[in-house]
């Protein structure tokens, strides 16, 4: 299937929504297992999202507790937005954290210990959809693509797919960054 990304994002929220609870549980749970394939070799820092679980988006919680038995030593960074510049700020996850929920429901930092893009060594990196050469369908807002510009040229990142990809988005620009690697339920993918 090849499409636009308006027409992925409204096919893929649709399918995520109705996805039922133990598909929903299935799913995460396939993408623990396929995350903990990743070579975490040499990552001080991986920045990750934090899921609205009722929205059906990956559990990010059960990769948090898999990396804090698994590697302590890794920082975790996570995300918040300004909707009004359409950028993100990331803050570490360590005592200092406090979370909330924003205005769309998504829990985020209110305070603590900000981390620059430039220490981020892995980003998990939210998606709807994903294509065979790695490009993305997000929200549309742009977050995810002005990030990754500020990040180092050698930062790791890694989507997060509910979907197998389709064969290719039509409408990808040069602003587009295409990830390294996606996590699906059936398989780690280098691209």
């Amino acid at each position: 299937m090849e499409s636009s990304k308006a027409y992925l994002r409204k096919l893929y929220l649709s399918k995520r929504k109705n996805l039922s609870e133990g598909e929903f549980d299935q799913i995460n749970h396939a993408l623990l297992q396929h995350f903990k394939q990743i070579d975490f070799t040499n990552i001080k820092v991986l920045h990750l999202f934090l899921s609205i679980v009722e929205k059906h988006e990956p559990d990010t919680s059960l990769l948090i507790a898999f990396l804090k038995r698994e590697y302590p030593h890794i920082k975790i960074a996570v995300p918040q937005s300004n909707f009004s510049s359409l950028t993100l700020m990331h803050f570490l996850m360590d005592d200092e954290l406090e979370l909330a929920k924003n205005d769309w429901n998504i829990p985020e930092p209110v305070k603590g210990n900000l981390v620059s893009p430039e220490e981020i060594d892995m980003v998990l990196v939210p998606l709807l959809a994903v294509d065979k050469k790695g490009y993305r369908v997000g929200y549309g807002k742009g977050f995810y693509d002005r990030f990754l510009i500020e990040c180092r040229s050698d930062v790791k990142t890694i989507g997060l797919s509910q979907f197998e990809p389709i064969a290719a988005i039509l409408d990808y620009n040069e602003f587009d960054i295409p990830l390294d690697e996606c996590i699906t339920p059936t398989q780690l993918i280098h691209f």
